[in-house]
């Protein structure tokens, strides 16, 4: 298995899309919707307004949402952007950072951010801190959880997946989450300093320091929020 790639992967949103053959995909967690998250969402009056869209699980559990009359639609990374592609009635935005990081970027830059009103639907995971942030522009926010994400116990994990690392038979991690990096980290329950030796990579600023914040080695961040070019990135590394 030498030269593979482990993807973590928070849930199994984006298994439509195809997997490289030298990528085992390790799912971390199980995702359900939450019906008054996704009924207050398809509630909200799009007239003149912004849709912050960040995982593919936003778009599948709310696809009626995208022919909305929105203002202007924004995608939290390539990915996601590729997919609104498909289901929105017009062409999202794609901040130039990825994350959270890049929409607030967007939004200060923006004269118009105060009196702006955003629909923002996320997870259960999602950080608070990005939506303190929009609502100290002035600007009107609503965030409403819209599914559910739960982790996946240790020893719900892929058993063959975990002993292939424990091995050392991956050369590189692409992290997907943070969430996901921190359910393989349970399940190993070793220091980092004890993983085998292996090239780490993220999609966007953000998760690059949870990276480096749980003891891992610098990784190495693609500059886009696309897999297949974070694929690209570790490949030239470990080949």
């Amino acid at each position: 298995m030498s030269g593979r790639i482990l993807l973590l992967r928070s849930s199994a949103a984006g298994s439509e899309d195809a997997t490289p053959g030298d990528v085992t995909v390790l799912h971390t967690h199980a995702v359900a919707p939450r019906p008054e998250g996704i009924a207050e969402a398809l509630a909200f009056d799009a007239r003149d307004a912004t849709l912050v869209v960040s995982s593919k699980e936003t778009i599948r559990f709310l696809l009626p949402l995208f022919r909305a009359p929105f203002e202007r639609i924004i995608a939290v990374g390539e990915g996601t952007g590729e997919l609104l592609r498909r289901v929105a009635a017009g062409p999202p935005v794609v901040p130039e950072v990825p994350g959270a990081a890049g929409v607030l970027q967007l939004l200060r830059k923006s004269s118009a951010a105060a009196g702006m009103r955003i629909l923002w639907p996320h997870g259960s995971d999602a950080s608070s801190e990005p939506f303190e942030e929009i609502r100290k522009l002035g600007i009107s926010l609503a965030a409403p959880v819209v599914y559910e994400k739960k982790a996946l116990s240790s020893s719900e994990l892929n058993p063959s997946i975990l002993a292939d690392f424990r091995a050392g038979r991956f050369a590189a991690v692409a992290v997907g989450s943070t969430a996901g990096l921190d359910a393989l980290l349970a399940a190993l329950d070793v220091p980092a300093a004890s993983l085998p030796p292996l090239r780490w990579g993220v999609l966007g600023p953000e998760t690059a320091k949870a990276v480096t914040n749980r003891g891992l080695p610098q990784p190495l961040v693609s500059a886009h929020a696309r897999l297949t070019e974070l694929f690209d990135l570790l490949r030239k590394e470990i080949r």
